[in-house]
């Protein structure tokens, strides 16, 4: 089994536009006390029925990303009335040629009925989506998403937060693109690994990854905004960390400035 990787950069003209995984307060099992950890909320899919994968291109990744966005403000209420706790909820789904959602099963419980639910309703807020692409010819896309409560992060990848998202302060004061501040340009871009785990469980995704350009063309502060889990996080990091840029410019001077990159992961 072969696997594909598109990097697609991304900027971000405001830090917020990439704040999606936040600091889960879970109780301290000797204590019963509240302690701050940070946990990643991580979500893919397997495509489960035989489709060529030059014909679904991204179109998978597309119904991803109306998903999280749907799904990411569930986390955040769930924290909120500390509802959050770590656990996987596994939901089958079918797409129809035009986009409408057909069935939705649960498969696997994460244990808690809440995050089951609010899993379920993420895919359902998101749908409808698009028609299939031209290319794609079977009658239905049968997926199975991942949806990955309060995972622990691994030091390879951290997750993005504060104030600046990961980013250094004091060191450096980052510009925004725009009204005068060009953007950087990636000069060395390699592709990153599949991860042993995520090839052997046929898992597919995206990972965003927010960094600084400095001035000096590194991509430096990387970290996970939005995690796939199942290793593909950390290859993300990994690589991306050795990424080469003709930094942003002001005023013919170079800048840093804060950055999101989307790494795709896909099998064929």
């Amino acid at each position: 089994m072969k696997h594909f990787v598109c990097l697609l950069s991304m900027l971000l003209l405001s830090p917020t536009a990439v704040r999606c995984q936040e600091p889960a307060t879970l109780q301290n099992a000797d204590s019963g006390s509240p302690q701050v950890v940070m946990m990643l909320n991580s979500t893919g899919y397997e495509i489960l029925n035989r489709v060529n994968s030059k014909e679904v291109g991204f179109y998978p990744d597309r119904i991803l990303g109306k998903v999280r966005n749907q799904w990411y403000p569930k986390v955040r209420q769930l924290k909120k009335a500390n509802s959050l706790q770590t656990g996987t909820t596994l939901v089958n789904l079918t797409v129809q040629k035009d986009g409408t959602l057909g069935s939705l099963t649960t498969t696997q419980s994460s244990g808690s009925d809440v995050l089951d639910v609010a899993a379920r309703d993420a895919i359902a807020a998101a749908a409808p989506f698009a028609p299939f692409p031209s290319t794609l010819r079977e009658k239905e896309l049968q997926m199975r998403m991942h949806f990955g409560y309060a995972q622990t992060p691994s030091p390879e990848a951290p997750v993005c937060n504060g104030p600046n998202l990961g980013a250094h302060h004091g060191e450096l004061v980052l510009r925004q693109v725009g009204q005068g501040v060009t953007p950087p340009h990636s000069t060395y871009q390699p592709d990153p690994e599949y991860s042993d785990q995520a090839r052997r469980a046929k898992y597919q995704s995206f990972v965003m990854v927010g960094g600084t350009v400095d001035p000096a063309g590194d991509f430096t502060d990387t970290c996970i905004a939005q995690a796939a889990g199942e290793g593909l996080d950390e290859k993300a990091i990994e690589t991306v960390r050795t990424w080469k840029f003709e930094p942003a410019r002001q005023q013919g001077e170079a800048v840093p400035v804060r950055i999101g990159v989307e790494v795709s992961f896909r099998l064929y």
